[in-house]
């Protein structure tokens, strides 16, 4: 009974409930693993509300999505419509309402250097999100008592260390005149980290106690493990600016806005305004919805979540069966 894993329960709020449908397609999460559904439901919406923010579109995605689940019962209904909420709530934020910039104060986009500060920001959100999910992958070690994915992965204790440790003496080093890049600070902060995931797989074993904790061939351990720590630094740099797509899609949608007014000049076309709104909330709304979830898999769970968990489902038993 040892190599039996106990059945999952998801015990998800109503908002955690909405987004299940996607967290299923990934897979349900193991009995001693944290369940990723209440993280996934916010970040999903915070991602998308910034990518298209825009007070008018937005009310009609709450619309559109809550009478897909009404009158169609389509589960992807209510995400559209969560998704909606966030972009109203954003669309404030810029002060756009269906493109139309100048009817409410806010962040414009295209003003002054504010597409730099947006795609700064978004790198920064990427930055702060990395952060959660590798602190997750460490809490999901701890309980399932793995310590070499807790204290000695890519994603453990030694790889927090190493990202954030470089990412502040990038900060530090630029917008001070100090400058971290000195062997004091390089040495414990960024080499030590890298050393211990090189040797992550004997160390594991040792903290383990497992007797076979020495490798087989040093050789073959520092050889693969060059390469691993290579696609480790590359993994970390890609995925960081892989979170410039949502300042960038944030961009996009004032750009096609920008054009579909131009379109329907000075007259300002009512055809062409309605046509072009919903060609942005189909076309540009399916590719946000796209590469959020794309960064959700991807950039976040492929950090901190295994999945493989199997479904609890309670016995039903009939105990009317067999009687007269």
């Amino acid at each position: 009974l040892e190599h039996v894993t106990p059945p999952t329960k998801l015990k998800s709020g109503p908002l955690s409930r909405v987004f299940e449908p996607f967290l299923r397609m990934y897979g349900l999460p193991a009995y001693n693993e944290l369940d990723p559904s209440p993280f996934m439901a916010l970040t999903y919406c915070l991602f998308a509300g910034i990518m298209f923010g825009d007070v008018g579109q937005g009310l009609c995605l709450i619309l559109g999505g809550l009478a897909l689940w009404r009158f169609k019962k389509m589960w992807l209904g209510r995400i559209i419509a969560c998704c909606g909420v966030s972009s109203t709530v954003f669309g404030f934020v810029y002060g756009s309402v269906f493109g139309f910039e100048e009817l409410l104060p806010g962040f414009k986009v295209l003003e002054g250097n504010n597409v730099v500060f947006l795609l700064l920001a978004s790198i920064g959100l990427g930055v702060a999100v990395l952060f959660l999910v590798m602190l997750f992958n460490v809490i999901n070690g701890v309980r399932q008592k793995n310590y070499e994915k807790a204290f000695f992965s890519a994603n453990g204790v030694s790889g927090m260390v190493f990202y954030f440790g470089f990412v502040i003496a990038v900060l530090v080093t630029l917008l001070t005149p100090v400058s971290l890049f000195t062997p004091a600070y390089l040495l414990p902060v960024v080499v030590l980290p890298l050393i211990l995931i090189l040797l992550k797989e004997p160390l594991g074993k040792l903290c383990a106690r497992d007797p076979d904790w020495k490798p087989e061939s040093v050789g073959g351990l520092l050889v693969s493990g060059f390469f691993e720590l290579f696609e480790t630094v590359l993994s970390f740099v890609t995925n960081t600016l892989s979170f410039l797509r949502i300042g960038a899609y944030a961009i996009s949608h004032v750009s096609l806005m920008l054009v579909v007014w131009t379109m329907a000049g000075a007259n300002l076309n009512p055809v062409v305004l309605v046509l072009g709104n919903l060609f942005v909330m189909g076309f540009e709304g399916m590719l946000v919805g796209i590469q959020v979830l794309r960064l959700e898999f991807y950039e976040l769970f492929g950090r901190f979540y295994d999945d493989g968990g199997r479904e609890f489902v309670p016995k039903v038993i009939n105990y009317s069966a067999g009687q007269g």
